[in-house]
């Protein structure tokens, strides 16, 4: 039986993504570098600390690696005090998880601060017991640090590499459709279950904490 939820934030909770994609050549932007062409695809799948890392060494900037994280955070703070909003069906399966007994957790490579400050101003951080900002997850303890007991969660993501990486560390996936995967097939195929939307969960949600096998 299924005990614990854990979300992802942007593209899962959040209709957010779309804010990150550009962030990377905003930022350069804003001190006088030109970004190539293909930076925002090369940036998309990675933590916020192997972005920096790749900014720094490839475009020799003179900030450090924790100071372009810190520009970072702070150019996305009023997208998300002021502007995120959350995609269709979030707060239902969020109320319907909590009214099954089911404890529910946060894990997103943002900040933690922000992630808090937005989910507070749309009513939705009530919902959640913990939250884990900054997670790598190209690594399986990014889940695991939220439960080390993979078969009593269910993880919601949108991308294709959380995906692979949650369920290579024993979790069920539910996955949820994002303009920003581009691999859309081969998450429907990795994921244990797939739908447009949260709101489309709710009818299933019976049927996955009880840890059902795969949906066709």
């Amino acid at each position: 039986m299924i005990k614990f939820a854990i979300f992802d934030l942007d593209g899962t909770l959040l209709d957010s993504n779309g804010m990150w994609k550009a962030l990377g050549e905003r930022l350069l932007r804003s001190i006088g570098k030109t970004p190539a062409p293909d930076l925002s695809e090369r940036l998309w799948d990675m933590s916020l600390k192997d972005a920096a890392k790749l900014l720094k060494t490839e475009y020799s900037l003179s900030l450090s690696e924790d100071d372009i994280i810190e520009k970072a955070v702070k150019m996305s703070e009023d997208f998300y005090l002021n502007k995120a909003k959350p995609k269709n069906g979030a707060k239902e399966i969020l109320e319907r998880l909590k009214k099954l007994n089911v404890q529910i957790k946060l894990v997103t490579s943002s900040d933690e601060n922000l992630a808090e400050k937005s989910l507070e101003r749309l009513d939705l951080l009530k919902y959640f017991a913990e939250i884990y900002g900054k997670a790598d997850k190209s690594k399986q303890s990014a889940y695991l640090n939220a439960c080390n007991k993979p078969y009593e969660a269910v993880v919601f993501e949108d991308a294709l590499y959380a995906v692979k990486t949650a369920k290579s560390a024993g979790f069920t996936v539910c996955a949820v459709y994002d303009f920003s995967e581009r691999e859309q097939e081969a998450l429907k195929q990795t994921a244990d279950f797939f739908e447009n939307e949260l709101a489309d969960y709710a009818q299933k949600l019976d049927m996955i904490l009880k840890g059902n096998a795969k949906n066709e």
